[in-house]
């Protein structure tokens, strides 16, 4: 997936640091990946996503390649960060764990982080783009406005085909999301397959794993008692559940996902 060494340690207690990967070295210059005085500031390209700290911009490199820049930038101190690992560095971890049990990614390209006294102050992520997806936020909304049942179905199934091996390797290695959102899945509808993104919250866990599955489950469910029928979601829990199932174990997990969504109910949820 990537050339560059990727994994949780913090990149600098002091200053900056950044890794990049080789191979796409002379092609991020422009980005200005080596000197935080330049990638802080850089809002060049078309904006994907923004708020006070964090933005993401789709960048068209001069060799006509697109990559994803996104930047987090800290106003005020974030004493919780102290010694914590950045979110383009959990990120760019995840990306690659997930990567490695099977599941298909964006690549990572570079990450880097700046920090003060051990503090974050900023951080950054480069992944290559992901070409001809849209995520299912994305279709969700484009079947509200124009319904067509029997493509909606059909790209259900598809992703659901697609998403589901990932998930199941996912958690049988211990590894989980913990921000599933239908935003962060993307769908590429010539080749049915899905890609997981935008994962800075990822971890591995080695106990508390049934917690892992209620957190994923749950943030795939919110926007699916919306948009997918009881049979299709019926049918989504039991292809994941696999095979020659526990039953009482599968109880225990609807009945955690359903106590987990009633805390922060969906909107509409009487809609599904």
């Amino acid at each position: 997936m990537t050339s560059i060494k990727v994994n949780r340690n913090l990149l600098t207690l002091l200053g900056s640091a950044s890794r990049i990967d080789p191979d796409w070295l002379q092609r991020l210059k422009p980005l200005g990946l080596t000197d935080p005085a330049c990638w802080r500031i850089f809002a060049d390209g078309e904006v994907a996503s923004a708020s006070r700290s964090t933005n993401c911009f789709r960048v068209t490199l001069p060799t006509g390649e697109l990559v994803y820049f996104k930047r987090y930038v800290y106003f005020n101190w974030r004493l919780r960060s102290l010694l914590l690992v950045s979110k383009a560095g959990a990120e760019a971890w995840g990306l690659k764990q997930m990567n490695t049990v099977g599941c298909v990614t964006p690549k990572v390209l570079a990450y880097g982080e700046q920090r003060v006294m051990g503090n974050i102050r900023a951080a950054f992520l480069v992944t290559q783009a992901v070409e001809e997806t849209q995520s299912l936020a994305d279709l969700a909304r484009q079947q509200e406005q124009s319904p067509d049942p029997e493509r909606w179905c059909k790209l259900i199934k598809m992703a659901a085909d697609s998403l589901l091996p990932q998930l199941q390797e996912m958690h049988r290695s211990g590894l989980f999301h913990y921000d599933l959102k239908w935003r962060n899945l993307l769908l590429n509808e010539s080749t049915g397959s899905v890609v997981i993104i935008d994962c800075p919250r990822a971890r591995r866990r080695r106990w508390r794993r049934f917690r892992g599955q209620v957190v994923d489950l749950s943030a795939l469910s919110r926007v699916a008692l919306i948009h997918l029928s009881q049979f299709q979601r019926l049918r989504f829990f039991l292809c994941y559940l696999g095979p020659g199932y526990d039953r009482v174990r599968a109880r225990k997990l609807l009945a955690a996902i359903n106590a987990h969504l009633s805390r922060r109910p969906p909107k509409n949820w009487d809609r599904g």
